[in-house]
């Protein structure tokens, strides 16, 4: 083989390496929110407020799957959901008249996180082993408030916040396979 062939394909494997070595790990931060207000709108149905905001980020990290395999594993991955928030806040004031006046919201977040999952159809030894999936200070809010504002069916506050992290940490899926396991994995909410 000549000189350079051999260094390149070195050169390959290192740098292929160096990716696989990182492929287990990953975080997010990120947030969403709506602020409104109404004022001094008079009439029918007139001055409310309608708000929707949500935070739904989705991470899948370590994960392997295949058919009639061997030695499959998902090892030693992390996922981290970091500072994740919905809010929303509203305010009405001075909208008289039916139906006016009101405000009305909801604030979702949502972590998905699949991490460490291994899945196998006829396989022997799938584990999945030392995986870790953490949502740390992740929140939903929803503030709101209305003055001033007579009427039928107005000045009314309607909100709604919901913080639901959905997590899947190592687990192993198999059909037909055998010396499977997991364990020493761990999904952490905080």
């Amino acid at each position: 083989m000549h000189g350079f062939v051999k260094k390149g394909l070195l050169l390959s494997l290192a740098a292929g390496s160096m990716m696989v070595s990182g492929a287990g790990v990953a975080a997010a931060a990120d947030s969403a929110g709506t602020e409104g207000v109404a004022a001094d709108s008079p009439g029918l149905a007139a001055g409310n407020v309608a708000q929707g905001a949500a935070d739904v980020p989705v991470q899948v990290c370590g994960d392997a799957g295949g058919a009639a395999t061997a030695l499959q594993d998902a090892l030693d991955n992390r996922c981290t959901t970091w500072d994740n928030h919905a809010s929303i806040r509203g305010a009405a004031a001075d909208d008289p008249g039916a139906v006016s006046g009101d405000v009305v919201g909801g604030a979702l977040d949502a972590p998905v996180q699949g991490c460490g999952l291994t899945g196998a159809a006829a396989g022997v030894q799938t584990e999945a082993e030392g995986n870790s999936c953490d949502d740390v200070h992740t929140s939903a809010t929803a503030v709101g408030a209305t003055a001033d504002d007579p009427g039928a069916v107005s000045g009314d506050v309607v909100q709604a916040s919901v913080n639901a992290p959905i997590q899947a940490c190592g687990d192993a899926f198999v059909v037909g396979a055998f010396d499977t396991g997991a364990d020493d994995n761990h999904c952490v909410n905080r």
